[in-house]
């Protein structure tokens, strides 16, 4: 009995131990990690697939060059010849340019360095400019306690160097006539019509700017030489050292204002006429100016009748072939753009030749746009324009090759497409 009695009192004993160890275990564990809760993402940005070859510049042709592949979201081109261009946009605050020198087979990064923020992305002929595939600029607006800056490369985007403009007013137009020999245009107190504008000129590539016209004491009861306070400028070109135009938006019908001095003083252009095709229109969208030949006689510059209440824009035309001491108004037979691709006007390669994208057809021209004639279906156009309503860009550098740039804004995703047969058949770069 006695020893039945001590081996319960053992078995007791021993339990408990067993008990007091799984408790002294159970607190000194560290408690079970809390499950990873999930991090909401923003939509990404769907970009192209472009084949890298690095270094950027002294290999980009050489076969034996590295290459790899990149997702990128393009937002801009800009065609330099026919076998050179630029694309770039803006990833996380950081300006990613490209430049391809093989007709877009392969790219090489002439990105500036990723510290230098960007908070949108540059438009051509606003905040980038290139006068060749070697000299371009770069404006990175001010935004928060940064400033207006200018980068600039002389050797194709392998080194930048940065300048300051001494205005922090926002940028509404650049224009370079050579590596050396520049304009910058500023605006401030703007609204849909009317604005305030200063004028900087460079002769050093960019290295530094010298304001040349501001307009804050612009009275126009008064004679004085600036460029008005009314209007919103819409585009800037300068022929050579002395002579340049600026572009007006005022709701109305378009305005130039033209310089014979480096932009010094301006006087008014010629009036432009109302021409029957303008005389519904809700608001008159102006383009900017451009020349098509060196010697920069010929040129055109667009001009769009907006209806608000169909919310479309038909596009005309105005043709110089005196250097832009006038301008003759040139109708387009053409139907009204879808409201995808309504903001993109007609493309012209020269005073005749022309394209246009109507919904999902491309016409061309080749007598100033008194007819357009359509071009045959490419089954690749017509899907991607179907997959990418929004038309951001068409440029054609000669009879043959063009680039064209689709947006599906919503998603973020955007396509770049060339054509090397006029437009007849287009290929994803």
């Amino acid at each position: 009995m006695t020893s039945r009695i001590a081996g319960l009192k053992t078995l007791r004993m021993f339990l408990m131990l067993i008990f007091l160890a799984w408790i002294v275990s159970a607190c000194s564990s560290p408690p079970p990690e809390p499950s990873p809760q999930p991090q909401p993402t923003e939509a990404p940005e769907e970009g192209q697939t472009i084949t890298l070859i690095t270094p950027p510049n002294n290999n980009t042709n050489n076969e034996s060059a590295p290459k790899y592949q990149v997702q990128t979201r393009i937002t801009g081109f800009h065609l330099l010849n026919e076998t050179e261009g630029l694309v770039w946009g803006v990833t996380k605050n950081e300006l990613r340019l490209y430049i391809t020198r093989d007709n877009g087979a392969t790219w090489a990064n002439i990105s500036p360095a990723p510290n230098v923020q960007f908070l949108s992305t540059p438009a051509y002929g606003k905040g980038i400019f290139f006068t060749d595939p070697n000299h371009g600029w770069i404006i990175r607006s001010a935004f928060g306690t940064t400033e207006n800056i200018v980068l600039r490369t002389t050797d194709g985007g392998e080194s930048w160097k940065v300048s300051s403009l001494g205005d922090d007013n926002a940028v509404s137009s650049v224009y370079f006539n050579s590596p050396t020999q520049g304009w910058l245009m500023t605006s401030s107190n703007a609204t849909p019509n009317k604005e305030s504008k200063a004028l900087y000129s460079t002769s050093d590539g960019g290295a530094t700017w010298e304001e040349v016209m501001q307009n804050e004491q612009y009275n126009p009861n008064l004679p004085n030489h600036s460029i008005p306070f009314a209007g919103v400028s819409t585009g800037m070109i300068f022929k050579n050292r002395v002579d340049g135009f600026v572009t007006l938006q005022t709701g109305a019908l378009p305005k130039i204002f033209m310089t014979k001095d480096g932009g010094q003083s301006w006087n008014p252009g010629q009036s432009f006429l109302v021409n029957e095709q303008l005389e519904s229109c809700d608001r008159v969208v102006t383009g900017k100016p451009e020349f098509f030949d060196a010697s920069k006689t010929n040129g055109w510059m667009s001009v769009g009748c907006q209806n608000d209440k169909d919310k479309t824009i038909t596009y005309h035309g105005y043709f110089t072939a005196n250097g832009g001491d006038n301008w003759k108004f040139a109708p387009f037979e053409l139907q009204s753009p879808t409201e995808g691709n309504h903001q993109s006007a007609p493309t012209f390669l020269n005073s005749q030749v022309g394209w246009a994208i109507i919904g999902d057809t491309l016409y061309h021209t080749v007598n100033q746009g008194k007819t357009w004639v359509s071009l045959k279906e490419s089954s690749v156009l017509k899907s991607k324009l179907v997959e990418y309503p929004e038309t951001i860009k068409m440029q054609f550098i000669s009879t043959e090759v063009g680039w064209l740039l689709l947006e599906k804004k919503e998603q973020k995703r955007s396509l770049l497409l060339q054509t090397t047969n006029g437009g007849n058949s287009w290929r994803v770069m």
